[in-house]
């Protein structure tokens, strides 16, 4: 059984198959506490559609469910309509942040290392350090250096708001490239989080939002979270009954270019080791079940680790069974936080045996659970967005 949730639960409903059948029971969509608990315990991860003999998108069929349900709904219904509130006013999360990481700071002298908040700060306390690894050569000639070629960026709302350090570093990798990164006026935040929890008016209002703004330029689209990379090229489906809105977003997920597809293009194919005779930095590389997973050909699994195995002093580490959820989901960890925590701490336990140095990956809710995880583990390990890990220098 492919479904993360099943693991932990062994519940039947909790399987595609469970969710499909109690969906097309006419006088039951929408209906009654139980289906809506049912339908939260859902990660929409994409494994089961992946597997599916008879290619059903499970993932919209649970949306769809959702979307029919009252506005707060499941265990823990309020945490999740303020989180999709939040998301949808994206400015908010910059004031959280500095709460966050003065808070965090502050707290963490005093809080119990088992601590609740402790615990949810913990994604605030760490800072990308002293890495040593190789920087990013630059794209120079003999001429002196070219003037940087414009390359429009959609950075999300975690590396625009809550990580800067995120954005700064994308800036840095492709300046050194020969691009200069244009981020647009008038982004909001992807509208995946509304649209996971139901909410398809509000996906569809950040949809438009996105698609107006990015239309104001030219050229490929860059984007460093996977989460957003994947649900901007679900505008077309969002706009499946708009045939003018639909169009639009055609044009612009043609234009959608993947940080990691980017750089596997760019970056220089032989790179000299600058720590030579040093203990090589173990990178353990965390897939996002978005790229992992579905049938849409957009699968994202070999270029990170390319773009990571090119360079000669890091050593890319991998689980032997091969790659697996965390359990962020989103939302899905403030709905079902007693499944996510055994989902999450299943996996810390396999890639903390590793022994890595630093954990990165590209979607932005995965790093917020690794960075927990590895709090709640008492390990040093660093949780490093791949951007952050690829651009950073012993400093």
């Amino acid at each position: 059984m492919v479904c993360p949730v099943y693991r932990v639960t062994g519940h039947e409903a909790h399987t595609a198959r469970g969710k499909l059948h109690l969906a097309h029971i006419p006088e039951l969509p929408g209906k009654g506490r139980v289906l809506e608990d049912i339908f939260s315990k859902c990660l929409l991860c994409g494994a089961c559609s992946t597997v599916c003999p008879r290619g059903i998108d499970v993932r919209r069929e649970v949306e769809s469910a959702r979307a029919a349900f009252p506005a707060v709904y499941g265990d823990h219904g309020y945490e999740k309509y303020l989180a999709s509130k939040v998301l949808a006013h994206p400015e908010i999360l910059a004031p959280l942040r500095v709460l966050g990481r003065v808070g965090a700071e502050f707290l963490s002298r005093y809080l119990p290392e088992e601590s609740g908040l402790r615990l949810r700060l913990a994604f605030f306390q760490q800072d990308v350090g002293t890495i040593s690894v190789l920087p990013v050569q630059k794209n120079t000639s003999p001429e002196g250096p070219r003037q940087k070629e414009a390359l429009t960026y959609f950075p999300g709302c975690t590396a625009r708001y809550l990580f800067p350090e995120i954005a700064t570093s994308c800036h840095a990798l492709v300046a050194g490239l020969g691009y200069a990164l244009h981020v647009p006026d008038g982004l909001s935040c992807c509208g995946l989080a509304a649209l996971s929890a139901g909410g398809r008016r509000e996906a569809r209002r950040c949809a438009r939002n996105n698609i107006t703004a990015l239309e104001q330029s030219n050229g490929p689209i860059l984007v460093s979270c996977a989460s957003c990379y994947k649900h901007l090229h679900r505008y077309v489906e969002l706009f499946e009954d708009d045939e003018p809105w639909r169009i639009k977003a055609e044009g612009i997920g043609a234009r959608l270019v993947e940080l990691s597809c980017f750089l596997d293009q760019h970056l220089p194919q032989g790179l000299a080791s600058q720590v030579s005779g040093k203990k090589k930095v173990r990178v353990y590389y965390h897939d996002p079940c978005h790229f992992r997973h579905g049938r849409d050909g957009k699968r994202i699994i070999e270029e990170p680790r390319k773009v990571l195995g090119r360079n000669p002093d890091l050593d890319v580490l991998e689980l032997p069974g091969g790659p697996e959820c965390c359990g962020q989901g989103g939302i899905f960890h403030i709905g079902a936080p007693k499944i996510s925590v055994v989902i999450r701490d299943t996996l810390a336990a396999k890639v903390l045996a590793l022994a890595p140095d630093v954990i990165t990956s590209t979607c932005s809710g995965c790093l917020m659970q690794w960075r927990v995880a590895v709090e709640l583990a008492g390990s040093r390990v660093r949780v490093l967005h791949l951007a952050e890990v690829l651009g950073a220098v012993t400093k």
